[in-house]
């Protein structure tokens, strides 16, 4: 029995002895710590393309925008700045990027991902492979996912190991890259045209007004029969047509916090919803708050 003991603790000696070797070896291999160990250190650029002209290509292939997919071509990588992860968990199993020339969801089966990108990180991105397509007609990128019961294909979650070979992390983050696009007059959302120019870019709405000061953001009991997420519309932006607001997951860490009163500056990834492209209803374009901290007070 003792010889057997003893030799479960020389295997653990080695274990860790080769564990602290690895960490070493590590160390000395990037002095400078500016290698993330999250991704994958060896993709290089190859066939980056912009992600507006990812968007004009494969949206043009789309049968129906509408919760629909087309499978992006091998090779084809975007790179961009992360403008939104789930530091505070409303943007749920979701990493946006923009490049400058547009914005873009990609869909992750992965929580903590702000401890892997931290909002002013540049990732490059091998998207070869995967589906662009539209959830509600917001653009997103994942893999397909298929409601049987609506006979419906959207974007969904990348497997969390795939998605570590696809990306690779390039410097160290840094926040002051993130520079939201300010929307003055928020009913220019309402052109169609000027919302889905925006959809997945990082926004500030200027001096709007919520249309229900005091209420909770996203409690459950309203999350139930609206997917666990909320939205709270804005003052003059609530009839058909006509709606935009926040949207907040009822899992949001400010989930139970109060909607503010008075004007207030407004900051968020942008999104387009439509039931389809005959609705009735027309477009709700919506902000998908990154923090609390995202409403400002207008002084």
């Amino acid at each position: 029995m003792k010889s057997i003991k003893y030799l479960k603790l020389v295997i653990m000696a080695l274990v860790i002895s080769f564990g602290a070797a690895s960490c070493m070896n590590e160390d000395w291999s990037d002095p400078t710590g500016e290698t993330s160990p999250f991704g994958n250190s060896q993709l290089q650029e190859t066939n980056v393309v912009s992600i507006k002209s990812l968007i004009d290509e494969y949206g043009a292939k789309q049968k129906d925008k509408v919760n629909d997919t087309v499978r992006i071509a091998d090779g084809v990588q975007i790179k961009g700045i992360v403008t939104g992860n789930d530091m505070e968990g409303n943007l749920y199993n979701q990493v946006t990027i923009d490049d400058g020339t547009a914005g873009m969801i990609i869909c992750v089966a992965q929580g903590g991902m702000f401890g892997q990108l931290a909002i002013g990180q540049e990732i490059l991105v091998n998207v070869g492979g995967l589906y662009y397509g539209t959830y509600r007609t917001q653009p997103q990128i994942g893999t397909p996912y298929t409601n049987i019961d609506k006979n419906q294909t959207y974007p969904s979650r990348i497997n969390r190991n795939e998605w570590q070979s696809r990306f690779k992390a390039i410097g160290k983050a840094d926040p002051s890259k993130v520079t939201p696009i300010v929307v003055e007059n928020a009913a220019s959302l309402n052109i169609e045209a000027n919302a889905y120019a925006l959809a997945g870019r990082l926004v500030t709405l200027k001096n709007v007004e919520f249309n229900e000061p005091g209420k909770t953001f996203a409690p459950e009991s309203e999350g139930y029969t609206t997917g666990y997420g909320v939205t709270r519309y804005f003052k003059g932006f609530t009839a058909q047509k006509k709606q935009i607001g926040v949207r907040t997951s009822c899992y949001a860490d400010f989930a139970a916090e109060k909607v503010p009163s008075g004007k207030v500056n407004v900051t968020g990834i942008l999104t387009c919803y439509k039931s389809s492209l005959t609705s009735s209803y027309g477009n709700t374009v919506q902000l998908v708050l990154r923090s609390s901290k995202d409403i400002e007070a207008v002084k």
